[in-house]
């Protein structure tokens, strides 16, 4: 079974988002792991909004590229962020492997 490490941070819109993006995996044979060092495939869900939030967000996707070097999980960024600055991001952020932005859920799996 594969394991899906999932970060969500920001508003309370986010952690909806974010429950809803985790029962599209489980219901698709995925298994969730509090350790993204054991997944194979983790989800930073961002936020663009707050300011703390925004900080907090580039922090676990730096730490998320780290970890993804270490194991070679797949690693996809989703939430206002990538919805804002898409551009910016794949530019600057080679690592992660898709961008999705809040309208693209139903993609994730």
């Amino acid at each position: 079974m594969k394991k899906i490490g999932f970060i969500t941070l920001g508003c309370d819109k986010n952690r909806v988002d974010g429950e809803k993006i985790l029962g599209n995996f489980i219901d698709n044979g995925y298994e969730t792991v509090a350790d993204p060092m054991l997944a194979d495939v983790i989800i930073v869900n961002t936020c663009g909004f707050i300011e703390s939030a925004k900080e907090e967000s580039l922090d676990a996707i730096f730490d998320m590229c780290a970890i993804k070097e270490q194991t070679g999980a797949k690693l996809i960024v989703t939430g206002c962020m990538p919805e804002r600055w898409l551009k910016e991001m794949r530019k600057d952020l080679p690592e992660v492997d898709i961008f999705l932005g809040i309208n693209q859920y139903e993609k994730i799996v």
